[in-house]
């Protein structure tokens, strides 16, 4: 009955243990120890895309004979056409992308944990009375 009483306190003790153990904020502390620039702000890129609309005009003029000429520059194009006594006019300004990059600094977010004294301070005071109550029954069994 005894022994039992002592693997239960025994598996009680190491799973505690396996509970409490380094939380986070002593991982952070140490990663901050390592590379002190991990704190600093990080530069976030934003790229917004704008692609413009396809917009034409269409015109006629009246002439006499017949030929094409096409103007293009700066994405617009300008397309005349005569044809005897008519001139068509096609004016097209054609669809352009246009790319904005913006860098903005973000402060990295550093989450702080609260001190848990009184629960260190239970567990560390658990652990020591299942310590020495195995100690006390060990020290019982071999006399």
């Amino acid at each position: 009955m005894v022994a039992r009483w002592v693997g239960r306190t025994i598996g009680a003790g190491l799973i505690t243990l396996l509970l409490v153990s380094c939380g986070a904020k002593y991982h952070l502390k140490r990663a901050i120890a390592k590379d002190p620039t991990i704190l600093d702000s990080v530069a976030v890129k934003l790229d917004t895309v704008i692609i413009t609309e396809n917009k034409a005009l269409r015109d006629t003029l009246i002439l006499h004979r017949v030929d094409t000429i096409t103007l293009e520059r700066n994405s617009v194009r300008v397309r005349l056409k005569r044809s005897y006594d008519t001139i068509t006019v096609e004016a097209e300004c054609l669809p352009d992308t246009i790319r904005v990059q913006k860098v903005v600094k973000v402060p990295q977010v550093v989450y702080e944990e609260k001190s848990k004294f009184w629960l260190n301070a239970l567990t560390l005071s658990f652990f020591l009375t299942s310590l020495s109550l195995l100690l006390y029954y060990i020290n019982k069994l071999y006399k």
